[in-house]
């Protein structure tokens, strides 16, 4: 009976047979060196999706990738990752558009050290989808479990019977009526020192920022993703307000000046989704550019106005008003019932305190960008609460700054505008 190959020799062979160093083999399969160099010293073990980046990284197919990655499955570590036990990022059935370089950017902070990346903005500008990205990629590189919790899975999926207990202290974190003692002393007993990224998306800042400050004390191998309307402050965390998607200049008007610009590539690719063979032409390309300049780019409601493509022509949809376009429903999903897109942009609203709710309100009078001078004059307050307040509602994504060198302009996106001034 022929021995098996030891993994560690297996990949070894394989790479160098490919004629491939550790870094050639890191960029074609996106695994970082340094995990591929542990592997082939027998020092870790690699995770299924890992393996097969390998192996589409080494060109290996048929029975020959079958061995590769048997030969992987031999050797697998016990403790809360045995098995490929993991709570998957949510997958998309689309491309993500528009956000190549915010998902480089962030991956770029995991990798320099920094263990927590806090995501916020407006709800629909796709924080989910962000956070889901950079979390696949980052597993992907890095051989890290990817562990998910959040609105859109609903409840935690069970993937075997050893994480069960991680499971449940996972979801004792996000329940503010769970009767687990102490949820983060469960936690850092079954993370330990392993390594894994923790995404908490959608979940209630009520007393998480406090729990994850814990857990990233406690788990010197854990990093975090969370996603809010929000920002979360939390020692260390690096924050980043998702914007909408960019939205064509006044000036781009021709097909080929808007194909590129990812707001319109996203309503483009909806519409032609809900009304098969649509393209973006001479005679429909200036309504589809208003569509997306009077949406700001926010991704839901891009794709809620472009599934009313199967009844209406771009340019009746680039004419309804406003307050029409803020009472289109929004599509249920399992942990949310059916809304419209003005009750899921105003929950932000909702939530403002009474300071915060009169900058905005000062803001969005007028549809030119204010300056914080502006602001200060109007309120009569001091330059420094003013600053303070106009932090959260960036934070929130209820405001957009613009920097340049002489100044930084402050602007009400339409659809907060609009439902401000209801």
């Amino acid at each position: 009976m022929t021995t098996p190959i030891p993994f560690p020799e297996l990949l070894r062979h394989h790479r160098v047979r490919a004629g491939l160093t550790q870094r050639a083999l890191a960029d074609l399969s996106t695994v970082s060196p340094r995990a591929i160099r542990d592997l082939e010293a027998g020092r870790a073990n690699a995770r299924t999706q890992t393996i097969h980046l390998l192996a589409d990284g080494l060109h290996l197919q048929g029975a020959m990738r079958e061995l590769f990655v048997t030969a992987s499955l031999t050797r697998r570590p016990t403790g809360p990752f045995d098995n490929g036990c993991c709570t998957a990022a949510p997958t998309a059935p689309d491309a993500l558009i528009g956000r190549e370089t915010e998902v480089l950017g962030l991956l770029e902070v995991l990798e320099s050290g920094r263990r927590m990346i806090a995501l916020s903005g407006l709800p629909g500008v796709g924080k989910t989808r962000l956070a889901a990205e950079v979390a696949t990629r980052a597993g992907a590189r890095h051989d890290w479990p990817v562990l998910w919790i959040g609105t859109d899975m609903g409840t935690l999926h069970r993937h075997g019977t050893a994480y069960g207990p991680l499971l449940r202290s996972l979801k004792s974190l996000a329940d503010a009526d769970s009767a687990e003692e102490d949820p983060v002393g469960q936690v850092r007993q079954l993370i330990g020192r392993h390594e894994a990224l923790l995404v908490l998306d959608g979940l209630a800042e009520a007393t998480m920022p406090l729990l994850v400050r814990e857990l990233l004390a406690q788990c010197p191998g854990l990093r975090v993703i969370t996603t809010s309307r929000r920002p979360w402050h939390v020692a260390g965390a690096h924050p980043a307000v998702v914007a909408p998607l960019p939205t064509p200049p006044i000036k781009a008007e021709t097909p080929a000046e808007l194909a590129g610009v990812p707001s319109v590539r996203l309503f483009v690719e909806r519409l032609a989704q809900a009304r098969p063979g649509f393209a973006l032409s001479t005679a429909n390309a200036l309504a589809a550019a208003e569509i997306c300049r009077r949406l700001d780019g926010l991704p839901l409601a891009l794709e809620v106005v472009a599934e009313r493509g199967r009844v209406l022509s771009p340019q009746q949809l680039a004419e309804v008003t406003p307050a029409d376009l803020l009472d289109l429903a929004v599509p249920a999903r399992p942990d949310r019932q059916a809304l419209t897109i003005g009750a899921l942009v105003g929950a932000s609203l909702a939530r403002l305190g009474k300071w915060h709710h009169t900058i905005l309100c000062e803001l969005a009078g007028t549809a030119r960008p204010g300056t914080v001078t502006d602001v200060v004059r109007a309120l009569g307050h001091g330059l420094d609460e003013v600053a303070a307040g106009l932090d959260v509602l960036i934070g929130c994504g209820l405001v957009r700054a613009s920097h340049s060198e002489v100044s930084t302009e402050l602007r009400v996106p339409n659809l907060v505008r609009t439902l401000v001034l209801r």
